[in-house]
């Protein structure tokens, strides 16, 4: 079964029958470029339309169709090419952008912010070629004039930027009283409130970052940056893979402690997911997910911290196995 567009738009804002759902999820996964593709379309369709509200699809592909009459097909059931998936994604994002909340500052005049809620991405192109891939609750500022002098963004979160470099105009991303500052590079900055850190991840190039006033650390391909509120610095040598995984819908954890686990657990799956004993918090785990059902993952989660996992509804609790001291 091949999904014409209208199914796959209700697909996309949640409103399938599960029979539908099944059927369009069995299409998508036939062919690893359709993943990537639908992967791409439903964050950014997700991100024009959050799942708290409702969306009106119709209304939603029509103000696409209006934007890009002549990029997408006549408005009839047909089937949907992978070729017009990626042509879709780039016209959501461009209307997600369109819908960006613009409000002013006493400093810094006219701004606008995109953001998105639990389980979401967004790729944001901005203005001066650079591109930014929104991680799930994340939220980004820039200029309403970006690109027109001074490249600053506003991060609270986590994000992946690919930055076209000019030397002229400095690429400077502010998050947790930190600001990152490209040297022609492609880097992932994390400063999610109420983790202790700033954490930047170089993949490609030289990224320098200052914190609370301190002296610039400069970074190369391939490290990591910690800062805490201090402003100290710890520089480590890692895989980078792990750490921009989520840039592409992956969900990857690289020995990382269980008490981070469960806090990306919750951004991903709008879950509030526990641990019953403090003790479990130190426990490290190494997994990588794409597109799995939120009780496969749980299980595999539990299963490699070595404890089973109960839930209610969306609570969820990590508990010590039985039979297991």
């Amino acid at each position: 079964m091949t999904p014409d567009d209208a199914l796959l738009a209700r697909y996309l804002a949640h409103e399938c029958t599960p029979a539908e759902a099944a059927a369009v999820r069995q299409w998508i996964a036939a062919d690893p470029d359709r993943v990537r593709a639908v992967e791409r379309l439903r964050a950014t369709f997700d991100a024009a339309a959050p799942p708290h509200e409702r969306p009106d699809v119709d209304a939603m592909w029509a103000q696409v169709r209006a934007h890009h009459p002549a990029s997408l097909p006549p408005a009839r059931r047909r089937p949907f090419p992978v070729s017009i998936l990626v042509a879709a994604a780039v016209l959501i994002v461009a209307v997600l952008v369109d819908r960006a909340v613009t409000r002013r500052t006493p400093t810094h005049g006219a701004v606008r912010e995109i953001a998105t809620s639990t389980g979401q991405r967004a790729t944001i192109d901005l203005a001066d070629g650079s591109r930014v891939i929104l991680g799930p609750r994340s939220r980004i500022s820039t200029p309403e004039h970006f690109g027109e002098g001074p490249r600053d963004v506003t991060l609270d979160g986590e994000a992946y930027f690919e930055v076209r470099h000019d030397s002229t105009h400095p690429f400077r991303v502010h998050a947790a009283g930190g600001v990152a500052e490209d040297i022609g590079t492609r880097f992932v900055v994390r400063a999610y409130a109420g983790e202790p850190a700033l954490r930047v991840v170089v993949a490609e190039g030289r990224v320098s970052v200052t914190r609370s006033g301190g002296a610039p650390v400069a970074l190369g391909a391939g490290q990591l940056a910690s800062f805490d509120d201090a402003g100290t610095a710890s520089v480590r040598p890692v895989d980078t893979a792990a750490y921009v995984a989520f840039s592409d819908g992956r969900l990857v954890f690289d020995g990382t402690p269980l008490a981070e686990v469960v806090s990306e657990l919750g951004r991903w799956y709008d879950l509030d997911v526990r641990l019953a004993a403090p003790e479990f918090a130190g426990r490290h785990i190494s997994a990588s997910f794409t597109a799995l059902a939120e009780d496969d993952v749980l299980g595999a989660v539990a299963a490699a911290a070595g404890l089973r996992y109960t839930r209610q509804g969306r609570t969820v609790t990590f508990s010590r196995a039985r039979g297991i001291p």
